[in-house]
């Protein structure tokens, strides 16, 4: 027979476990890819991908630069680029959510606005932080683009402004993101449109 001790335990593990399960339910409903055509796939399957373009380790060709985005371009390969948008809402294609690392400048991209952002140049070279609609420019319509979609306080008004630019855009491209709120505002707004929930490894964490 459980005492009271016991009873309130096994509410409250119950209680837990009830909750982690709904939360987990959520998720899953918010990031479900549900059904995708195996001609949606096609474009993207089979190919070479250059990360945040094709860069050098030198950065003489900076990642997430217009350089890297037509060296890859140049020879057919798929892009995955990274895309913020800025304190004035223009769409810029840099991976950090500090410009400390590729810029020298201790600041949120999310806080600069887009003359300030262009000021700046990338790892020490003469090329600077380009616009998501110029790199598409540079990219064409040849090789498909896959877009990470940086999370943010402004990522609805990003996700919309993405949405119509690439409406405009002729190529091939998919979404992909590690918040779930931006991957469930595609499947409820955009669903025609192929798109990734990205996760962290739990090893890299520890």
């Amino acid at each position: 027979m459980l005492s009271k001790v016991d009873r309130k335990t096994l509410k409250y593990c119950l209680w837990s476990a009830g909750t982690a399960l709904t939360a987990a339910g959520f998720l899953a409903f918010l990031v479900a890819p549900g059904r995708t055509p195996k001609e949606k796939r096609a474009p993207f399957i089979g190919r070479n991908y250059a990360h945040r373009g094709l860069h050098r380790i030198d950065r003489s060709i900076p990642e997430n630069s217009l350089p890297a985005f037509e060296a890859a371009a140049r020879i057919g390969y798929g892009v995955e680029l990274d895309v913020h948008i800025t304190r004035d809402g223009e769409l810029i294609v840099f991976h950090d959510d500090n410009t400390k690392r590729l810029c020298g400048v201790d600041s949120r991209v999310e806080d600069m606005t887009w003359s300030e952002l262009c000021k700046l140049r990338i790892a020490g070279t003469e090329y600077g932080i380009p616009l998501l609609s110029e790199a598409l420019e540079v990219l064409g319509t040849h090789c498909p683009v896959i877009i990470e979609l940086k999370r943010g306080p402004r990522d609805r008004e990003m996700c919309r402004k993405t949405y119509a630019l690439m409406k405009r855009y002729g190529g091939r491209y998919c979404v992909e993101s590690f918040d779930p709120g931006i991957v469930f505002w595609f499947r409820r707004h955009a669903p025609e449109i192929l798109r990734g929930q990205l996760a962290y490894d739990p090893a890299e964490m520890v």
